[in-house]
């Protein structure tokens, strides 16, 4: 599988066997093993292990077929390779993170997994966090930290909202996945298609 090929895969449905894949082609490319897109690849395939792990296989078939109901989607994409533009990932990131928001509140009516998921995505969130962080400081400098923070921990409110529901959580902490990806390896696709 090529890059391009695993990251359709990974925004459309994500699991860890394209995770796996694109960690390869990352690490074929001499992308260091410590680099921020490593480090997410990294972090999403423990998310989607432990989600794996925690739930029974119809929950993990449930959640599946949910993540591929609010994939961010290769359109997306297909839309950022061959564009240089800063505006364009801004205007991108702020509708990604509106879409996964409003896949979280159409999602509320389902039934929760059992509690002890709750850690898994609070982990996960933590890492989002501060990758969140980072990414903001770098395209906003301008915001204050108390407004940085504010806009990151009301992102992941939800996460950390005992009523909501555990699907619902693993939807919005898979598209910020996909976000961050799609922040990271932009760049680069612009250099694959040239």
């Amino acid at each position: 599988m090529d890059m391009i090929s695993a990251l359709k895969q990974i925004l459309t449905a994500p699991n860890p066997t394209a995770l796996w894949e694109l960690y390869g082609c990352l690490l074929a490319r001499g992308t260091p093993d410590d680099s921020p897109v490593v480090e997410t690849v990294h972090a999403f395939h423990q998310y989607l292990c432990e989600l794996r792990g925690k739930a029974t296989a119809r929950q993990f078939s449930e959640l599946a077929s949910l993540f591929d109901i609010g994939a961010v989607g290769s359109v997306a994409l297909e839309n950022l390779v061959g564009q240089d533009s800063h505006q364009l990932m801004q205007r991108f990131f702020i509708g990604a993170a509106a879409e996964s928001l409003m896949v979280v509140a159409s999602r509320q009516y389902i039934k929760g997994w059992q509690a002890e998921l709750h850690s898994v995505h609070c982990q996960a969130a933590w890492f989002v966090a501060a990758a969140f962080w980072r990414w903001s400081a770098r395209l906003q400098p301008g915001l204050t930290t108390e407004e940085r923070w504010q806009t990151i921990n009301q992102l992941l409110a939800p996460v950390h909202n005992p009523d909501t529901p555990n699907d619902a959580k693993a939807i919005l902490l898979a598209h910020l996945f996909q976000i961050l990806l799609i922040g990271h390896l932009a760049p680069l696709l612009h250099t694959l298609e040239s």
